[in-house]
């Protein structure tokens, strides 16, 4: 597995502007090729906003940077002090923690 995290402040948009534009796009990212989730993220307090993509494969990740949604996403003006990381995923670890997070979330 591999994991992107985004990361940036709103410039010239309001968190509700940008509430809305995450709904109206949310769908398209569900057509890229395996990726297997993306998980929204808000700070309103701290004003920072983005999102954790979970990937298949580094792959899948360098597939996903070629396409236009992506690349509208690091030009938009709205996405003030754009941060993109990626990162390998601890296969053993996450297969410990991640199945206690299934757990403790289904209580």
């Amino acid at each position: 597995m591999y994991v992107r995290i985004v990361t940036f402040r709103l410039a010239g948009i309001t968190a509700a502007d940008y509430r809305d534009h995450a709904a109206a796009v949310a769908p398209a990212f569900a057509t890229w090729p395996g990726l297997v989730a993306k998980t929204w993220i808000a700070d309103d307090e701290g004003g920072t906003y983005g999102g954790i993509y979970s990937f298949v494969d580094r792959a899948s990740a360098d597939r996903a940077r070629a396409t236009d949604l992506y690349r509208s996403m690091t030009a938009n003006p709205a996405f003030a002090d754009l941060s993109v990381r990626e990162f390998d995923v601890l296969e053993g670890p996450t297969a410990i923690t991640g199945a206690a997070s299934t757990t403790a979330s289904a209580r």
